[in-house]
């Protein structure tokens, strides 16, 4: 006799043939998800019960789950590190784009070029979301890297962590081919209006190349953290009595 309650059950590992995300950061965060709802539908006297082992639940948990707690922690770093480089680039690129204004300055008035016209003020605005979007999303990376990894940070602030991390560093990408195309045409603007509405249509390329390759690690971030608790939304009874 193992003496398991349905929650030590549901604190085993579950076999590479049943998992379904992949990556060890998202698995992780889905075996923590069950398990916390499970727990959710137990008598407390049953939570803290041992089995034959004189492990609860919870031990039972940390213990099956010590390798992949790892492996996602690495994945998580590893993710963190190669996108706060992405978004210290873009920052840094897209304050040196708005110190040395596209078209220049006027002597007389110390005032740029081409202040009233429209391109300039989309230039501005997506620079400065630009430099603003990257610049959040290096504290967020930051603070994924600081992080202690520990199984309640995979159940909840890792992954919204990563969303808003990435979705900042899209944001960031787009404000900044937003931000190049206009500084485009502001400067090559000048009787042919071929080249420079081409270029502001190519810089569209970078954003759906992001999108097409990001498309199975946003699928799987968004099974993980949402859509895998519609599996727990009839569970509102006690099971035990």
């Amino acid at each position: 006799m193992t003496n398991n309650t349905l929650l030590h059950l549901a604190a085993k590992l579950a076999p590479s043939s049943q998992e379904l995300v992949t990556g060890a950061a998202f698995q992780m965060c889905l075996e923590k998800r069950w398990f916390e709802e499970v727990k959710k539908i137990m008598p407390p006297h049953l939570i803290i019960k041992k089995n034959s082992a004189l492990l609860t639940a919870k031990d039972l948990f940390t213990k099956e789950h010590e390798g992949l707690r790892k492996d996602g922690a690495e994945w998580m770093k590893r993710t963190a590190e190669n996108c706060m480089l992405i978004s210290t680039v873009i920052a840094t690129a897209v304050f040196s784009a708005a110190i040395n204004i596209p078209g220049g300055i006027d002597d007389g008035t110390n005032k740029p070029n081409y202040l009233n016209q429209t391109s300039f003020l989309v230039f501005a605005i997506s620079a400065g979301a630009a430099f603003i979007s990257s610049s959040t999303a290096i504290l967020i990376f930051l603070s994924i890297l600081m992080s202690r990894y520990s199984e309640d940070d995979f159940y909840r602030s890792l992954p919204f962590k990563l969303i808003f991390g990435l979705l900042t560093l899209f944001i960031s990408i787009a404000c900044m081919m937003i931000a190049f195309a206009s500084a485009f045409f502001i400067t090559y603007n000048y009787g042919s209006w071929v080249v420079p509405n081409s270029i502001a249509v190519l810089v569209c390329l970078p954003l759906l190349l992001y999108i097409f390759l990001q498309y199975s690690l946003w699928s799987d971030i968004i099974y993980s953290t949402f859509n895998c608790r519609s599996l727990f939304r009839p569970t509102k009874c006690m099971i035990y009595t």
